[in-house]
């Protein structure tokens, strides 16, 4: 049997959340579909703007078979933290086969590449840390330096902003999650259709939940 996770907000549900069920359930033959859902507050720590109730319910009339309600803790928290929180509750359900999440990247090799590197820090990132850091950038610059010198010398096609793109973070964050529980969970990703998650442009097939608020 398969069960498929999905960690969202749906603040507020929308064509690319209904989408995006549709085409997890046909990406891993899920027999079933748990969604692991922000309460009443969402990662902004803002209220959303539809109660958690008619939420789930939306989510469940529209492909979800269960709705699970992520921990205001968690769900206010940050990107790192946000994941962490929903990946356990779906690890600890020893039952869920496979993890579904939008990226704008859609490649699920280079997302787990730099899911690794972050989560494992390996002697090539530590080496490169050292001299960005040597030359006077705070902490969390050098980071990012030495996590891009790594990471595309690995990949050679590393595309522009895949540590900016919001969808692409959590989606690193989803795999590190992963990574630190030692899950059996298969991560499978859906390339994000609309242009951008921040998008106000609400005449896209998909618009982006910012342009539907």
């Amino acid at each position: 049997m398969n069960i498929t996770g999905i960690i969202a907000e749906y603040n507020p549900f929308h064509n690319g959340h209904a989408y995006q069920l549709a085409r997890a359930r046909a990406l891993t033959g899920a027999d079933y579909i748990i969604v692991v859902m922000s309460g009443d507050y969402v990662q902004r720590g803002t209220p959303a703007i539809l109660e958690k109730h008619l939420r789930a319910r939306l989510a469940l009339e529209n492909g979800a078979d269960l709705v699970l309600e992520l921990p205001v803790r968690y769900s206010t928290a940050s990107a790192m933290d946000f994941s962490s929180g929903a990946v356990y509750i779906l690890d600890a359900l020893n039952a869920v086969t496979h993890l579904c999440f939008g990226s704008e990247s859609g490649d699920l090799d280079l997302l787990a590449t730099a899911a690794e590197i972050l989560e494992q820090e390996p002697e090539e990132y530590r080496t490169t840390l050292q001299p960005f850091l040597k030359q006077g950038a705070s902490y969390p610059a050098a980071r990012q330096k030495a996590f891009e010198t790594c990471l595309t010398s690995r990949r050679s096609d590393l595309p522009d902003g895949l540590l900016k793109s919001p969808n692409n973070i959590l989606a690193i964050e989803y795999l590190r999650a992963l990574l630190r529980l030692k899950s059996p969970i298969q991560p499978v990703t859906v390339t994000r259709t609309s242009d951008n998650y921040h998008s106000g442009i609400l005449e896209h097939t998909y618009a982006s939940a910012t342009a539907v608020r």
